[in-house]
């Protein structure tokens, strides 16, 4: 079970003693939305599919105003997800990120294979001492 809720709870509860802080009374607000959007994103970032009831209650909020929050923040590219508004459901999209690191994988073995070959072909000439000024000259 998360402790997002209190947490986010006890935070509140510090709230107006922060406000009181003549350094800090300008950033308070921000601050805890940014706190509020990390844990959201945090909550979120492990699944691929999370179902909007379960996360409403460990945040202690509705639906509704979750489901806002949380499209402000795919929006903002914050969260790679989608939302199936009727069955309240939030659809991860980093499901692609396997199939992206296994590309980036392929890519960097031919680059390897090449450079390797490159260094095969140079260490040849130079073992069999075939020089291509010398063989221009003739």
């Amino acid at each position: 079970m998360s402790h997002y809720a209190s947490c986010l709870e006890y935070l509140g509860n510090l709230k107006a003693n922060l406000l009181l802080d003549i350094h800090l009374h300008d950033h308070v607000e921000t601050l805890y939305d940014q706190i509020r959007h990390k844990a959201l994103i945090q909550y979120t970032h492990p699944f691929v599919s999370v179902d909007l009831n379960m996360m409403a209650n460990a945040f202690k909020t509705t639906v509704v105003g979750l489901e806002k929050e949380l499209e402000a923040l795919i929006t903002d590219n914050q969260i790679q997800a989608r939302i199936d508004s009727h069955n309240k459901i939030l659809y991860a999209r980093h499901a692609d990120q396997r199939n992206a690191t296994f590309q980036r994988v392929l890519e960097t073995g031919r680059e390897f294979d090449r450079d390797v070959r490159s260094m095969l072909l140079r260490s040849n000439l130079i073992k069999h001492d075939y020089n291509i000024r010398a063989s221009r000259k003739l």
